[in-house]
């Protein structure tokens, strides 16, 4: 199983705190950092800006935009960050007004670029052009930027509609799911075929947050 943390918060000390707790954790290589803008959805966090005060140790991480038009935060990662530390970048399709730019964009920076689908929306709000370029797709079982709720049970439709799709593709697109995933529901996605998830409050509520992600990866 691959595990993604996920970090969603606005203060530098606490996020530098949950990346220390796992820094040692084997089998965990990538973060995910949730950049809300405060419009998408109602919650804010860090951006782009603010990542080189972070110490990321040994990760890369990806990005994960859940905002308005998310490509003005890729060119933000751009002018601010260390471009070899960053593996993906996640755009929240309901608020990209033209997916091929961002997709184009990201790809140049030699990322993975990544579309990512909130609870209630289509995978058909993925344009049809848009797929021999996406490289991650990831499937909220939350509303996103809800992190700490209960895990939704629809997303399983989802998911079985998204693995006909990228079956029929000539090229690997990763298929993550994101929020309120726990160990009861792990080894339902598992069996579901999914074999990467992002995690995050069933990670920092713990009392042992590497203990907590080795059960994780253990999947």
């Amino acid at each position: 199983m691959n595990l993604y943390p996920s970090l969603l918060n606005d203060s530098i000390a606490i996020l530098q705190g949950q990346l220390d707790s796992i820094a040692a954790v084997a089998g965990i290589s990538t973060v995910q950092v949730d950049v809300i803008d405060g419009i998408f959805v109602d919650n804010i966090t860090l951006t782009p800006a603010d990542f080189p005060r972070l110490n990321f140790g040994p990760f890369t991480y990806d990005v994960h935009l859940m905002t308005i038009e998310p490509l003005d935060y890729v060119y933000e990662l751009i002018a601010e960050c260390d471009k070899t530390q960053v593996r993906a970048c996640i755009a929240q399709v309901e608020r990209l007004s033209y997916q091929t730019p961002f997709l184009e964009e990201v790809k140049k920076q030699q990322w993975r670029p990544g579309f990512s689908l909130d609870l209630f929306t289509p995978l058909s709000a993925i344009d049809d052009e848009s797929w021999s370029q996406l490289q991650v797709l990831q499937l909220m079982s939350i509303e996103a930027g809800e992190q700490g709720t209960q895990f939704r049970d629809q997303v399983f439709d989802k998911i079985a509609e998204a693995q006909e799709i990228i079956a029929r593709l000539d090229h690997e697109v990763e298929l993550i799911i994101d929020g309120g995933i726990n160990e009861r529901q792990l080894m339902r996605l598992r069996k579901s075929g999914i074999m990467s998830i992002a995690v995050g409050s069933a990670l920092w509520t713990a009392d042992d947050p590497a203990v907590a992600a080795s059960i994780f990866l253990k999947g």
